[in-house]
């Protein structure tokens, strides 16, 4: 029995342990699927880990009269003016190379969305703040800071001169690091949840061999009294039920007297008619 409890209480412990470790686990594999979309889904679509890096100088900004929608957070959403900047840049990888012109995006994220889009729809930035005039004026600060004949650093691909980035939201170490620890975490956690359910079901194996003892007797009472003298302890046993004893017999009692059961004696009519009198 004492091996019994023992094993029960290694159980919940296990079980415990293994219900922290499955959470972890999943963590983990939320967080690699996270990642995969978030950082390394534009990386690869945009390839943004073969851009170069050169200068750009814009040559166009304006606004192309389309409001885009956009989501600013749970059950809200806003709009900003679209905003078309065109720079033309000289690429690096060529000897003698000619200026190339291109369209400008602030990140890879923007070239994913619209890059593919009509011009109207090319915009360069994308605030998405919940007032309508606070990204107005974001776009605005933008064209101001990127306006017509300034030069900035920016990036472009040989492969696809037309379309250049600003900055790169997201870079190598970014995508190894952020891959490579929540998959150490799905792969860890994971291991340890199956090394636990395998452990809880050795304990529920080695419980089920365990023999479990009958239940005790359940006493009979005996003729005459209540419990068992052996059960009642240093109490004395007690008497005898009285009436009827071993080899006795009770006599026969006469019958009653019959009764007229109508018959009262106590309460007759009077002949003067005064009520009832008693006798």
């Amino acid at each position: 029995m004492d091996e019994h409890r023992k094993l029960t209480k290694q159980l919940k412990s296990y079980k415990n342990w293994g219900w922290t470790a499955a959470l972890l686990a999943a963590g983990g594999a939320v967080a690699l699927i996270v990642c995969g979309v978030v950082i390394v889904k534009p990386i690869i679509e945009t390839n943004s880990l073969e851009f170069k890096e050169t200068t750009c100088t814009t040559t166009r900004g304006y606004l192309t009269g389309q409001w885009i929608s956009c989501s600013c957070g749970d059950k809200c959403t806003s709009r900003f003016p679209c905003l078309r900047m065109t720079v033309t840049y000289v690429p690096t990888n060529t000897n003698n190379a000619s200026s190339v012109d291109a369209v400008l995006f602030d990140t890879e994220q923007r070239l994913n969305s619209d890059g593919d889009y009509a011009e109207e729809y090319q915009c360069v930035t994308a605030p998405c703040d919940r007032g309508v005039n606070d990204n107005r004026v974001s776009v605005l600060n933008f064209n101001d800071t990127y306006a017509p004949g300034k030069s900035y650093s920016c990036l472009y691909h040989p492969g696809a001169t037309t379309q250049v980035l600003l900055k790169r939201l997201f870079t190598w170490n970014d995508m190894f690091h952020s891959m490579l620890w929540s998959g150490i975490a799905f792969v860890i956690f994971g291991c340890i949840t199956l090394y636990i359910m395998a452990q809880c079901y050795k304990i529920r194996k080695r419980m089920s061999s365990i023999p479990v003892p009958p239940p005790p007797a359940v006493p009979v009472a005996q003729p005459g009294h209540f419990l068992p003298p052996q059960l009642a302890g240093f109490l004395p046993p007690p008497p005898g039920y009285p009436g009827v004893q071993s080899g006795e017999s009770l006599q026969m009692q006469p019958a009653p007297q019959r009764q007229d059961l109508y018959n009262t004696n106590y309460s007759n009519l009077s002949t003067d008619n005064k009520g009832f009198t008693y006798s």
